[in-house]
Formats: C-alpha cells, sequence, structure tokens
C-alpha cells in the first residue's frame, strides 16, 4: 500500500480513529486500519463496541491495507512539517516521509484486525444542528464511572413521536426535547454510549447549519453518519431508571441572572474548589446573588452578582463543576435558577425554555 495525503488531513482522520481505540488493547486490535483504493483511503479504529470509520481523498499509488500502531502514528503524522506525507507500507512496516523525515514503524498483521461488519439498514436523515445540540446539553451528565453501566450511555426515548434525550449520574439530570426529529427510533428506547456521541459531536464539529445526519439502528447497534465518517455502536443493553418523575412541576423560588456573568463569577469560585467535597454556596437576595467558596487549606472567595431573585431568602451549596455544566448547557443570555430549599434537587434552564431541563442536587454543608 502506498499513497500522498495532506499532513492535516490526514492527523484529523487519524485521530478521530485512534479515540476509540482503547488503550488496554494489545496486538492488531490496539492500531488503526487503513486501507486503499484507487484515491480513497478508509481508516478504521475500533474498540469493538464503538467502531469509526473515515473516508479520506488521497493520491493513490498502490492499493492495500495495513494495521499501524494507533497512538504512534498520530503523534508521528502531527510531528511533520505541513504537506504531502508520503506513507508506504511493506511486510511489516510503514514509512512516512515528508521532506527529509522519515517514520519507520512497525505494523500489525492485517488478517489479525478484527473483522468488521458494514454500516446497512435503511438511513434516516435528521436536521444536525438540533441532534447535536441536543447531544451536546445532555451528554455532560452521563456517568464516567464503568462500574454503573447503564448510566454511562444518553436514553433516546420518545413523547408523542418527538425524540427525548435523556442522561443522569444520579447527581444531576439533563432531559432535552428535539422536536425537529420525529419517528426516529420507533416505539423502543435506545441507549447510545456516551463516547459514541462525544465522537458524533466532534465529526459533526465543522457542519453547516442545514446539514442532516444520517442514522440507522438496528437491534444491538446504532450508526451516524457524518459526511465521510460513520460513527458505529453498540447499544447498552438494559432498563433504564425511570427518572422523569423526579421533576417537580414547580419551585417556589426562582433567580433569573445573566449566564456569562454567573459563569465568570462560578469558575473565579473554582479556583478554590479543588477537590470532590468542595462546593460553592450561593445565597439568595431579591436584587443579587452572593457566591462563596471556603477551603481550609487554600482560603476563601467571595463575589457578588446583580439578579432578580423571587422567594425566600435561601443559602444553597453546589458542586461547582456540575452547576457550570448545567449553565453552559442553555442557550441564550439569561438562565433560570429554580429552587425549593437547601436540600432538594434545583433546576437550570433557559429563559421561557421547556426543551432543556438540568436538575441538580445540592451538597449538604455545614
Amino acid at each position: 500500500m502506498k499513497f500522498r495525503s495532506e499532513r492535516d488531513l490526514l492527523v484529523e482522520a487519524l485521530s478521530a480513529a485512534s479515540r476509540v481505540v482503547a488503550s488496554r488493547s494489545v496486538g492488531a486490535t490496539s492500531g488503526i486500519l487503513l486501507s486503499l483504493t484507487g484515491n480513497q483511503l478508509v481508516v478504521t479504529g475500533t474498540d469493538l463496541d464503538i467502531t469509526v470509520r473515515t473516508t479520506v481523498d488521497v493520491i493513490g499509488l498502490e492499493d492495500g491495507a495495513a494495521v499501524v500502531p494507533a497512538r504512534l502514528v498520530v503523534d508521528a503524522v502531527r510531528s511533520l512539517e505541513p504537506g504531502a506525507v508520503t506513507v508506504n507500507a511493506q511486510d511489516e512496516t510503514v514509512e512516512l516521509t515528508l521532506g527529509r523525515a522519515k517514520f519507520s514503524l512497525r505494523t500489525f498483521a492485517v488478517i489479525d484486525y478484527p473483522n468488521l461488519p458494514p454500516v446497512t439498514g435503511v438511513v434516516m436523515g435528521v436536521p444536525a444542528l438540533d441532534l447535536v445540540q441536543g447531544i451536546n446539553q445532555v451528554v455532560r451528565a452521563a456517568a464516567t464511572d464503568d462500574a454503573r453501566p447503564l448510566l454511562t450511555g444518553v436514553l433516546f426515548t420518545t413523547d408523542d413521536g418527538m425524540l427525548r434525550l435523556i442522561a443522569t449520574d444520579s447527581y444531576r439530570l439533563a432531559v432535552r426535547d428535539v422536536p425537529s426529529v420525529r419517528n426516529l427510533i420507533g416505539t423502543s428506547d435506545v441507549l447510545v454510549p456516551a463516547r459514541a456521541l462525544q465522537e458524533l459531536q466532534r465529526a459533526a464539529a465543522n457542519l453547516v447549519a442545514d446539514s442532516e445526519i444520517g442514522v440507522t439502528l438496528t437491534d444491538s447497534e446504532i450508526s451516524f453518519i457524518v459526511g465521510a465518517t460513520s460513527i458505529s455502536s453498540r447499544l447498552i443493553d438494559g432498563n433504564y431508571p425511570s427518572v422523569m418523575q423526579l421533576i417537580p412541576a414547580n419551585y417556589p423560588n426562582q433567580l433569573r441572572v445573566a449566564k456569562d456573568t454567573l459563569l465568570v463569577s462560578l469558575r473565579r469560585a473554582k479556583l478554590l474548589a479543588k477537590d470532590s467535597t468542595s462546593s460553592v454556596r450561593l445565597a439568595m437576595h431579591e436584587k443579587n446573588i452572593e457566591i462563596r467558596t471556603q477551603s481550609h487549606d487554600a482560603g476563601d472567595v467571595e463575589d457578588n452578582v446583580d439578579a432578580d431573585y423571587a422567594g425566600e431568602d435561601l443559602s444553597i451549596a453546589f458542586n461547582p463543576t456540575f452547576l457550570i455544566d448545567g449553565i453552559e448547557a442553555v442557550y441564550g443570555d439569561e438562565i433560570i435558577l429554580e429552587m425549593s430549599d437547601s436540600v432538594r434537587p434545583a433546576m437550570v434552564h433557559g429563559v421561557d425554555d421547556s426543551q432543556f431541563r438540568y436538575l441538580l442536587m445540592p451538597v449538604r454543608v455545614q
């Protein structure tokens, strides 16, 4: 196999494939499969649960295939000067050449690489912007701890045919309705690994506003087709917890505040919240909100932000990272923070926005 490709295009495709290759993998499964036919190079990476394939236009010189070490080949190509990289795979090595620099890397046997089925099934087109924005809002609330595999996914469910996305790590809950996406999953809920959706976000980052994403779905797998890239993922098997009843119908206390102003203050307060037990305390008043973080080791920080508050004077504490995540997920210039008291879950959402809701448990402090 031999071809030439612009360095930046090749790095982008190799990076996407390498991100899903499990670091604990050994042998051929720790590599990226390069398959060249004519002037089309297919770059494939997998951990057997998630597979990313990207097709890149190159100058093909000799058809063939090679399995190259995932992390090493990305670093090697990225380190080269800008320009056209020549990739030549023969026997058990692959040579990467640009200018005076040349890497010679050991490869794995192609026969040992997993036999991955192609993407098949009916492709349904959905609005890319709406789907990716919805995923961006909820995926941050999914658990990262593999000890709770069900919570590491995002639930695709329906409400009267409309797609609803749900994620929770048991400390916060994010729900986003996507009215423009209908009849995507039928009557059965689908639980998609958050890692696959994060790769979808990256692949769709440069799409124009009116683009579509293709989706295919089987009983065990979902695939997203974004331009020349496909992301296929096994579905998580199991019954997702019933969480919608956790959302209160109304709250007696409501704060309305400028989103960016509050975020600046919270990020400042977070500087002293260095461990998982730290919290940021919010004291609500009619025309402002006092923000404070106290650390026995580092000291304390105080701030005051103008805001409109309706309700009883209230002091409530949150994990600053979780609170910032929820506020960042809101689209718009202002956010609403609704609370019952200092111990029951609070709600973050946009002004006059019923599509996105972010429920957050307070932190109990002395």
